[in-house]
């Protein structure tokens, strides 16, 4: 009788990463843009808070932070192209998250937040690749972009773990996942709103520090959207994202 010496079924890791490792890349471009304007506020703090009224003001925003200056413009750019293809690939498990979990009557839903989150990271790489100082036009119809379909599925997305679940019943994690995407959500769009009214009265009045209180509110934007993202890790409860013989794998 004829014994196989290994399981033909078994699968065959070729690499095993962590999970936490993954979400700790998604969250480098958190570290690049604290670096990007802690260097600039140190080495080009003049040139950076210049105005066309020639006012004083504190904090750069985050053009001249991460786009108009070198080593900030490399750093932030590294971070975006280093963290993109896991950020996708999360994307996918979050996709398969929320059709295990969310009603089948409201698939279309699913879809369309999916969608959202994919044109926003497209967006995202768009406006770091085309910076305002150089490609205005484009950078503009990128940052809009995003800042519209970032909006958007991060309300999709409360909206759907918070009311379209399958389970009425949830776990304390699943809970206190939903309950950060809500304050999320609700800081990112008030930061947002005050970074436009910042940005409209120093365009109309110049006051002093007025800028600087735009720029502030764009840092809250942009930790307020990173942190959202990252509570996918209370979400997706996985150990493992291995590359395989079977190809990619979670476990």
């Amino acid at each position: 009788m004829y014994l196989p010496l290994y399981n033909a079924s078994e699968k065959k890791y070729y690499i095993k990463i962590p999970s936490k490792l993954c979400f700790s890349v998604v969250s480098v471009p958190l570290f690049a843009f604290i670096t990007c304007v802690v260097i600039t506020m140190y080495k080009d703090f003049e040139s950076a808070n210049h105005t066309h009224c020639k006012v004083p003001n504190i904090f750069p925003s985050i053009s001249a932070s991460i786009g108009n200056y070198e080593p900030q413009s490399t750093i932030w750019r590294t971070a975006i192209y280093l963290h993109a293809p896991i950020r996708f690939y999360i994307l996918y498990l979050r996709w398969n998250y929320y059709r295990s979990i969310i009603l089948e009557s409201c698939a279309v839903i699913v879809k369309l937040a999916v969608f959202l989150n994919i044109i926003e990271n497209f967006a995202l790489l768009g406006l770091t690749h085309w910076t305002s100082s150089k490609n205005y036009p484009y950078h503009e119809v990128c940052f809009k972009t995003f800042i519209g379909t970032s909006v958007f599925y991060m309300l999709l997305t409360c909206i759907m773990l918070s009311k379209l679940r399958r389970r009425p019943n949830i776990t304390h994690r699943e809970k206190h996942s939903v309950k950060l995407k809500w304050r999320a959500f609700v800081v990112n769009v008030s930061s947002f709103a005050a970074a436009a009214y910042f940005f409209l009265r120093h365009n109309r009045q110049c006051e002093p520090y007025i800028y600087s209180m735009f720029g502030l509110s764009e840092y809250i934007v942009v930790i307020s959207n990173i942190v959202f993202h990252l509570t996918t890790a209370y979400d997706l409860q996985i150990n493992f994202i291995c590359i395989t013989n079977k190809g990619i794998i979670t476990e």
